[in-house]
C-alpha cells in the first residue's frame, strides 16, 4: 500500500468514461449513433438544397458525416492535446470536405450537438460506482470530475441528474473539456477542480483509466495518480509486467487470458480501447504510444485497482 504518500490526500478527482461508467454493448452504441446521426441529417437537408448534398441515403450520409468529424477532432486532439477541439469548426471542416458549401458557425453547431449520443441511453454506470462514491462521501472525502469530453453543457448535467450522480458532483465540482475548452493533461483542467474544493494539488488523488491524460496529467501538478485500466488493458499488463507494490486487485484469478495486442491504427483500435479514447488518439504518433511506455517501465501510476470499489480498502477516513 502507499502508506505515507496518501496522507494529508482529503480530495479524490474522477474520470468519467470507463472510470465510474462503461460505454456498453456495441450493439446499443451503434442504434445510438445511427439516431443522433438521422438527427443531423435531417437538419442538413432542411438546410442545404438537395442537389447540393451527395447522392447517398441518410444512414450511409450520417455515417460518412460522423466519421469524418470524427478523424477532425482526433487530428486536433494529436497536434496539441492540451486543447479542446472546437466541434462546430469540425463539422464545417467535414461538410467541406464532402463538397458540402460552407455553412454558418451557428448551424455548424446545431449539427454538432444534433449528433451527441446522450449518456443514460448509451453508458451503464458499474456496479460499484454509486456504493463506492457514497461511501468515500461519508467518511469525509471531498469529491470531483476532471473529463475530457467535447459534449458538455446543460444536456450533460442533465444526464447525470438522471444517473444520480449529481448528488456527489455539484456542476461547480465538475471540470469538463468541452466547456473549458482545455483537455487533461492540461494542468489548468485540475486546477479548475481543486480551486473549486479549495485543495492544493498536494491534498487531491485523480482517478482514471487513461495513461496520458489521467496519471501523467495528474502526476505533473503533485497529484497522486491511481490508474483504472479497462479489463482488457489490465489483463494484458498483468501478463507482461511483474506484480508490483503498487497494484492492488481483488482477485487476481479473474484477470482472464492475455490479449493479443493488435496494431493500433486509426479505423482499428486495439482490444480495450475506443476511438476516442485519449490514449489511443495519441498513439497515432508512435512516439506517444503511453501503454508502451508504461510497459517499458516510463510511466508509473502511483497505484493501480481494478474495481472502483477497491478504494474502500485505501481510503478509510479523510484526515
Amino acid at each position: 500500500m502507499p502508506g505515507n504518500a496518501l496522507a494529508g490526500r482529503r480530495c479524490i478527482l474522477f474520470d468519467l468514461g470507463d472510470t465510474l461508467w462503461s460505454r456498453g454493448d456495441t450493439q446499443t452504441w451503434a442504434q445510438q449513433e445511427a439516431i443522433a446521426n438521422h438527427r443531423a441529417i435531417e437538419l442538413l437537408r432542411k438546410h442545404i438544397q438537395s442537389d447540393l448534398l451527395p447522392m447517398l441515403d441518410d444512414f450511409v450520409l450520417g455515417q460518412r458525416v460522423r466519421q469524418t468529424i470524427d478523424r477532425h477532432i482526433r487530428a486536433r486532439i494529436l497536434r496539441n492535446p492540451n486543447i479542446e477541439p472546437d466541434g462546430p469548426g469540425a463539422v464545417i471542416d467535414t461538410l467541406t470536405d464532402l463538397g458540402i458549401p460552407m455553412i454558418d458557425r451557428e448551424l455548424g453547431a446545431t449539427i454538432f450537438e444534433a449528433l451527441r449520443i446522450r449518456i443514460p441511453e448509451s453508458r451503464s454506470l458499474f456496479p460499484d460506482t454509486h456504493s463506492t462514491l457514497r461511501e468515500l462521501q461519508r467518511r469525509g472525502y471531498l469529491l470531483g470530475v476532471v473529463t475530457n469530453r467535447i459534449w458538455g453543457g446543460q444536456p450533460f448535467q442533465e444526464d447525470l441528474c438522471v444517473l444520480g450522480l449529481d448528488q456527489y458532483f455539484p456542476p461547480d465540482l465538475m471540470a469538463v473539456s468541452g466547456d473549458l475548452g482545455v483537455r487533461k493533461p492540461n494542468p489548468a483542467i485540475f486546477q479548475h477542480t481543486l480551486k473549486a474544493r479549495q485543495v492544493s494539488p498536494e491534498e487531491a488523488v485523480m482517478v482514471g483509466d487513461s495513461l496520458s491524460a489521467d496519471v501523467l496529467g495528474a502526476q505533473a501538478l503533485g497529484i497522486f495518480a491511481i490508474w483504472k485500466p479497462k479489463p482488457e488493458i489490465l489483463a494484458r499488463i498483468s501478463s507482461q509486467k511483474p506484480a508490483t507494490s503498487n497494484i492492488h486487485i481483488s482477485d487476481p484469478n479473474a484477470l482472464g487470458p492475455e490479449i493479443q495486442p493488435e496494431e493500433t491504427t486509426e479505423q482499428s483500435p486495439p482490444p480495450g480501447l475506443h476511438r476516442t479514447d485519449d490514449d489511443f488518439m495519441l498513439a497515432q504518433d508512435r512516439s506517444r504510444d503511453y501503454l508502451e511506455r508504461y510497459l517499458r517501465g516510463e510511466i508509473q501510476p502511483d497505484l493501480i485497482i481494478e474495481h472502483l470499489s477497491d478504494l474502500l480498502d485505501i481510503f478509510v477516513k479523510a484526515s
